[in-house]
């Protein structure tokens, strides 16, 4: 556990939820796998779960790290509204420790060490429409610690026709998925191996609770899912793991789940390892796609691997170029050759009727958050 040199004041704090009281003023959080026993003063393995007084407090709840408009393709989700852009948010923190992170000056940062803007959750739904999006991220970091803002940011967007978006580690505890999953529309979930041995070695973590985070969103909730592998040279860049990881995505998830193989560059503490080669990645993709995947896609490098193609006749469906979509030629969902309806979500029914609301409250959001970087 970490000890915290300063807590939040007490108008800051906001109780979490999933824990309970243990003797002798410790908390058990049973939020991610982890598990963490918590003592007076002390917080969990992510930093930003804190006990104070015998209760657990979320210390990064409306207290974003970050925040950025991106194009959601960037999250990477290439079968969810392509082409529009996502306001994308994140706090400090990780209940993970990659040691490849490309984000670790926020994920491996206490909430008190980061700059960090007070926003509720209603504001950060107006913020969306301010900017134009259809889509809220929860991203940057893992936003499964941070899962009691997620909901009431989720709840929130629902009601004003925002889609939410989870990218995640998927190292949620089974107590709580349902919780912090109920109104999200779509997951990418970051599968970064395919052997425990890397999960224990290079993240910390253990593989199984990952896989079975992301077959329960694929078998029991109405989430779109899509998944990324980052392949990092010499540590799980086998072509052998890349065979079995694609076997597990078809017994369990079946073929039309998309799977984003990505490019890793040096950072954090892998500094001394080389960047991904391209033909790596062409290698992986096309492993998966002779293995039976529909939708396999490249990430982090530049070529035809960013582009959709109908599995059945080949046509070119979406054109890509890095994350910009430049040409998008489904009808209605399906190929305009052989009419093959193609997995996603094409249209955004509810983000259409959003755009023209609050239009009085994001006057007055102008002037509360105009010195943010956006």
């Amino acid at each position: 556990m970490h000890g915290l040199e300063t807590l939040p004041k007490a108008e800051s704090r906001h109780e979490a939820r999933w824990w309970e009281a243990m003797p002798g003023g410790k908390v058990h959080c049973y939020l991610c796998p982890r598990h963490c026993h918590i003592g007076e003063g002390q917080a969990g393995f992510c930093f930003i779960r804190a006990n104070h007084g015998g209760k657990l407090y979320s210390l990064g709840y409306a207290h974003p790290a970050a925040l950025q408009v991106d194009p959601i393709e960037k999250k990477p989700l290439n079968h969810f509204l392509p082409g529009t852009r996502v306001f994308s948010l994140g706090t400090a923190g990780c209940n993970m420790g990659c040691f490849f992170c490309q984000n670790w000056d926020i994920s491996k940062s206490r909430a008190d060490q980061v700059r960090a803007n007070y926003i509720p959750p209603e504001d950060v739904v107006q913020l969306a429409i301010r900017h134009g999006c259809p889509s809220i991220a929860f991203t940057y970091n893992e936003p499964t610690i941070w899962g009691e803002y997620v909901i009431d940011i989720s709840q929130a967007a629902r009601e004003q026709g925002i889609n939410t978006v989870m990218v995640s580690n998927g190292y949620t505890a089974r107590e709580a998925r349902h919780d912090i999953y109920e109104h999200i529309d779509a997951a990418n979930i970051d599968l970064k191996a395919f052997t425990d041995h890397f999960y224990a070695r290079v993240t910390l973590s253990h593989l199984q609770p990952v896989l079975e985070t992301l077959e329960w969103l694929k078998k029991e909730t109405g989430v779109w899912i899509e998944m990324t592998n980052l392949i990092i040279p010499t540590l799980n860049d086998a072509p052998a793991e890349t065979r079995a990881l694609c076997e597990w995505v078809l017994e369990h998830l079946g073929p039309d789940v998309p799977l984003h193989f990505t490019a890793f560059h040096p950072d954090f503490k892998l500094r001394d390892l080389p960047g991904t080669p391209p033909e790596t990645l062409h290698a992986a993709r096309a492993t998966a796609l002779q293995m039976g995947l529909h939708y396999v896609y490249e990430g982090n490098i530049r070529g035809n691997g960013a582009h959709t193609y109908c599995p059945s006749c080949k046509t070119l469906l979406v054109l890509r170029s890095w994350h910009d979509v430049q040409q998008n030629y489904l009808q209605n969902g399906c190929c305009p050759t052989c009419g093959l309806a193609i997995p996603g979500r094409w249209t955004n029914v509810r983000g259409q009727a959003a755009g023209k609301r609050s239009l009085k409250k994001d006057a007055t959001l102008a002037g509360r958050y105009e010195d943010l970087n956006l």
